[in-house]
């Protein structure tokens, strides 16, 4: 047999996108050639080569019994890149409906391996069967070798046999992957399973498996929509939702009414469920034989049919959630791994244990060794999730990432699953208004309760127990100074300004007398943009301290100093000083009457910018107090009625600034 040669007509840039694709996607398109070709049994099979023990495939066969590729038909399905009988008709003889119309995806098995070889048998109008053979060698580039005639076969049917070999080093891994059958089998269902399942007659088989679509499906439904657009006629679609049975990663596929697909993408939600969705229908199948399928959802049609699809596939994901979630859930009680022996008796409670039950089922999902781990190493882990997700919310990126070593993507997965369930926040929000109603509640006990509160150093204990709650003097503020000379607090008051450079040029002179040193100094950019500043010095005491005139002429030296200094600026920053205690002796009582600026009020200056009060911790604890009642209420949050409580809450929260007392309940 001899061959003749003939030059395909396509630019060199066609050709290397050709054999530069994926041979993932070469076997599809070989696949679809033979359902365009009305063949009923589809096969693809490998041939293996090298050391025994660690073969590589070597070749690919692809047979099929279509009914083949006419003698007088080659120099168009071959010679034309771009041009196919299919473009002119939208059917196969034998009534199918055609995948393929660009006559493009023949030279797409050219990613496989550098030699193609047909080899196909048709049949005349007169019944007579003839064979005859096609081959491309990428290397030659636009060069196709055909049979100089097709000789008389003796077969009982027709059908084509595709032979892809001289598979190069640098390809030899990836098509080594198209024989792994569990990568492969879920990859092709996924593809083929609504065409399979419109032409029930056609037997797919790959690498000697089956490829049966009812036998991997666990549940299927379909949704029917209609688009309407004035002037125009009504437009329907269907949208197929397979639930697979095992592990299948499912896409988003565009489809004609019988199933055939036009286009394929990746949709993330579908991962999260082994869901596959098909959209099929005549607009689809129109764009595709018009090439305007890339505009997606440009056109309306689509983006309506699209979007009601994704909308179903929520609903149909939030319901397998929680079905998933109730059935792990059970098994973890049932186990006994469960960290939660009782119910939740309030909204803190509930909001809890609902973020661990959608963390459990998750770490569960993506670490599926968890499932076989020894129960003590289970109770472990969970009750690990539960301590983080109570005292440290924010803690759980940390966890899943180091601990259970979550992909960014499974981590974002599981960040959105969250963020439709809003729990976090309330968890969060629910755990910082509880543990301030504690805090609140441990203030009033250090103050007005002398066995807690005497105890208690000032500098060591109370002072370092307040850096850590400074929202109690007014969430807008932040830290500048704690327990540092009035000269470091014009240093920061500098830096705060933005005018760090000027610190090295102070004159000794302007900071002799900044020696005193207060406790606190917290500040707040009025207008974030503008610089307005206010700083507040707060002076702190023993806890049941009485204030004296000792106490009030030391907060107001403090004052005096920063109203007389002209390093400090009074411009653009307003300075508020407030003295703290018990309560207040004679003389502190005297000097505050009469004072119409407000309770507590010591000083004001004319321009406003000085500001000296004098308070009793009492007015602090009761504008908390009644700042979070409201949310306490809703919340149904409950101190605890343990006298100890306040202590042990100490202990437990702040130990590092009790060491002793810590050593004395041992």
């Amino acid at each position: 047999m001899g061959y003749k040669s003939m030059s395909v007509q396509m630019t060199p840039e066609h050709f290397d996108r050709s054999i530069k694709g994926s041979p993932k996607d070469a076997i599809k398109e070989l696949i679809w050639n033979a359902c365009d070709a009305d063949a009923k049994n589809i096969e693809v099979k490998f041939e293996y080569g090298g050391i025994q023990g660690a073969e590589e495939v070597t070749g690919i066969f692809v047979y099929d019994d279509g009914h083949g590729i006419p003698y007088d038909s080659v120099t168009d399905y071959f010679g034309k890149y771009g041009s196919s009988q299919k473009s002119v008709s939208d059917k196969s003889p034998g009534g199918r409906i055609y995948h393929g119309k660009l006559g493009q995806g023949r030279y797409k098995c050219l990613s496989v391996g550098i030699f193609a070889d047909w080899e196909t048998t048709f049949s005349t109008a007169d019944g007579k069967k003839y064979r005859y053979e096609i081959k491309i060698n990428s290397n030659s580039q636009m060069d196709v070798d055909f049979s100089d005639v097709a000789d008389p076969a003796s077969a009982d049917s027709c059908g084509t046999i595709v032979h892809l070999h001289g598979i190069q080093d640098a390809k030899v891994n990836a098509v080594s992957k198209l024989a792994d059958n569990v990568t492969m089998i879920p990859e092709l269902l996924t593809t083929f399973a609504p065409y399979l399942l419109a032409y029930s007659d056609i037997t797919l088989k790959y690498n000697g498996v089956k490829l049966d679509p009812t036998n991997y499906i666990e549940s299927q439904e379909e949704q029917i929509y209609t688009y309407s657009e004035e002037g125009k006629p009504e437009q329907k679609a269907r949208a197929l939702f397979i639930h697979w049975k095992q592990s299948i990663s499912g896409k988003e596929y565009i489809c004609g009414n019988s199933g055939v697909v036009y286009d394929e993408k990746d949709y993330g939600r579908l991962k999260e469920g082994e869901l596959s969705l098909y959209l099929l229908g005549d607009c689809f199948e129109a764009m595709h034989k018009e090439n305007t399928l890339a505009m997606g959802n440009a056109d309306p049609a689509y983006a309506y049919f699209e979007g009601e699809a994704r909308k179903h596939v929520k609903e149909i994901l939030k319901q397998q959630e929680n079905d998933d979630a109730v059935a792990e859930i059970g098994r973890i009680k049932a186990e006994g791994s469960y960290p939660y022996s009782e119910d939740p008796v309030d909204d803190i409670g509930r909001a809890e244990q609902s973020v661990f039950d959608v963390l459990a089922v998750e770490v569960n999902r993506v670490v599926p060794q968890l499932k076989s781990a020894p129960t003590q190493a289970k109770k472990l882990t969970y009750r690990l999730m539960r301590e983080a997700i109570n005292t440290n919310p924010s803690s759980i990126k940390t966890i899943l990432t180091e601990v259970f070593n979550l992909t960014e993507e499974q981590q974002n997965d599981l960040a959105e699953l969250l963020t439709h369930t809003h729990l976090p926040e309330i968890i969060d929000v629910a755990k910082t208004v509880s543990d301030r109603l504690t805090f609140i509640y441990l203030l009033d006990q250090m103050v007005y309760n002398d066995s807690v509160g005497k105890p208690i150093k000032e500098r060591t204990q109370f002072h370092r127990l307040l850096l850590k709650e400074l929202w109690v003097f007014g969430e807008k503020y932040a830290l500048l100074t704690s327990d540092q000379s009035l000269k470091n607090l014009l240093q920061a008051h500098i830096s705060c300004l933005g005018r760090s450079e000027l610190i090295p040029d102070i004159p000794p002179e302007a900071t002799e007398n900044l020696t005193r040193i207060p406790d606190i100094c917290l500040y707040n950019q009025i207008c974030n943009g503008y610089e307005q500043y206010e700083h507040l010095v707060v002076e702190l005491k023993r806890p049941t301290m009485t204030l004296t005139k000792k106490e009030v002429d030391q907060i107001e030296d403090y004052a005096l100093t920063v109203a007389n200094n002209p390093m400090f600026d009074k411009a653009t920053t307003k300075w508020k000083f407030i003295l703290l205690g018990q309560d207040f002796d004679p003389y502190v009582i005297n000097r505050l009457q009469n004072r119409t600026q407000g309770g507590g009020n010591l000083y004001n200056s004319d321009d406003g910018r000085i500001e000296i009060s004098v308070l009793k911790w009492s007015s602090i604890i009761q504008d908390n107090k009644f700042k979070y009642e409201f949310l306490r209420k809703k919340l149904n949050y409950t101190l605890s009625d343990n006298p100890d409580f306040a202590m042990d809450y100490l202990m437990e929260k702040h130990a590092e600034l009790f060491p002793k007392k810590q050593e004395e309940t041992k």
